[in-house]
């Protein structure tokens, strides 16, 4: 199974090339680019330029996943978010996060913590 990350790397590319596709149809049509010196008319439609920078932004989101594939997890801020990681390898961290947090460990943890802080104020005592 794919991961998360690898999900929207896909989607991605779909919404890139397809907002290539639309800003090539406004360039064709003469909306995105005036023929001739007339560059001032091109600027009457901001929508279109709007369509080709969302285009390279996504795209270039889209290259940044497929190049990170292999980088370690957390490595990108978007991990968070959208892991990178396969689904085994999240389902194995995940129940080892859920281990370490489970309430049967509280307690056992609190009184490590007290043993650790009695322990450093006899220290400080001698």
């Amino acid at each position: 199974m794919e991961s998360p990350g690898g999900r929207l790397g896909r989607l991605l590319v779909g919404v890139s090339l397809a907002l290539f596709l639309i800003s090539a149809l406004a360039m064709l049509d003469g909306r995105l680019i005036a023929s001739g010196d007339d560059i001032d008319a091109s600027m009457d439609n901001p929508l279109a330029l709007i369509v080709v920078v969302l285009a390279i932004v996504t795209a270039a989101f889209a290259l940044l996943l497929n190049l990170a594939k292999d980088w370690p997890h957390d490595s990108m801020p978007l991990d968070k978010w959208f892991s990178r990681e396969e689904e085994g390898i999240m389902r194995l961290r995940l129940e080892e996060e859920l281990e370490d947090a489970s309430i049967a460990n509280l307690g056992t943890g609190w009184a490590r913590m007290e043993m650790e802080h009695l322990e450093s104020k006899h220290e400080e005592e001698e």
